[in-house]
């Protein structure tokens, strides 16, 4: 089947890691639980309409904290940026910002999955695999937890 008949009228143009910091003193992790607590979070950076379409920027923020023992530890924090278009002749601008929340953050999530597991594999760390996550539910805890501050 042709791709032009087909193609989806909300794209992913690219990414890129904006922040990337690991602090790693896991000594001999042979036959050891690890516990880790992911934090997980999305921000829209920018959505703007442009002369023949949309582009927005979502950022995908991940902080991780892995322990084995009291004096065995590791932090990860990750932001990657991802960049996205839209068509204007299909789309809202408020249906691209819909698809730019919930489509741009699972791409990003899955993204920055692969980068944290080949990023630990290579750092001499058993390999972290982040969760996937219900973007649904992470959009509407963040809509909750900003009306509670408002």
């Amino acid at each position: 089947m042709k791709t032009n008949k087909i193609m989806a009228d909300f794209q992913f143009l690219n990414n890129k890691v904006i922040e990337f910091s690991i602090q790693n003193s896991l000594s001999n992790t042979k036959d050891k639980v690890i516990k880790v607590d992911y934090d997980m979070d999305y921000e829209i950076v920018s959505c703007n309409e442009l002369e023949d379409g949309y582009l927005g920027i979502v950022d995908f923020i991940v902080n991780l904290t892995g322990k084995i023992e009291e004096s065995e530890s590791f932090k990860i924090h990750l932001k990657m940026r991802g960049n996205f278009i839209g068509s204007k002749s299909k789309l809202s601008i408020d249906k691209f910002k819909e698809m730019l929340e919930v489509n741009g953050t699972a791409t990003l999530s899955q993204i920055s999955r692969a980068y944290i597991t080949s990023v630990t594999s290579l750092s001499g760390m058993p390999p972290i695999n982040l969760p996937m996550v219900n973007i649904y539910a992470m959009m509407k805890y963040k809509n909750n937890s900003s009306d509670n501050k408002s």
